[in-house]
């Protein structure tokens, strides 16, 4: 999957550089890094990323569910949630996203990878 280009909406610094490595190690092209809902809607204007990986509780007013329900008004990226929290009604929030996944903390790049690999990315 190389050269997809991808924004991270992670508000945990260190959770984002550890996804970012992770995935330029893979030859993913990151966008960027936002830390917060209103931010990665602000950093989509004229972006097309192939995938978003989003947090579901962000810095900011929006959580990421309700940061992807924006997004989707004008995109349909591909999108992996990430999450701590592995409850069901979160589960059953991110479930209704289409075309998204979900990912359960702590990360591996295997977990990560696997989880990217069942998304239908096709380039923009």
């Amino acid at each position: 999957m190389a050269n997809k280009q991808v924004l991270i909406v992670e508000d945990c610094h260190i959770q984002s550089i550890v996804l970012k490595k992770i995935l330029e190690s893979e030859n993913y092209s990151v966008l960027g890094v936002c830390r917060s809902g209103e931010d990665a809607i602000g950093k989509l204007e004229g972006l097309k990323p192939d995938l978003i990986l989003m947090d579901i509780f962000l810095a900011g007013g929006l959580n990421g569910i309700e940061t992807m329900s924006q997004i989707r008004e004008k995109l349909d990226t591909p999108t992996l949630f990430i999450t701590a929290l592995s409850g069901s009604e979160i589960m059953d929030q991110t479930i209704s996203v289409r075309n998204s996944k979900t990912l359960t903390k702590p990360i591996s790049k295997p977990d990560l990878l696997e989880a990217i690999s069942t998304l239908s990315i096709q380039k923009n």
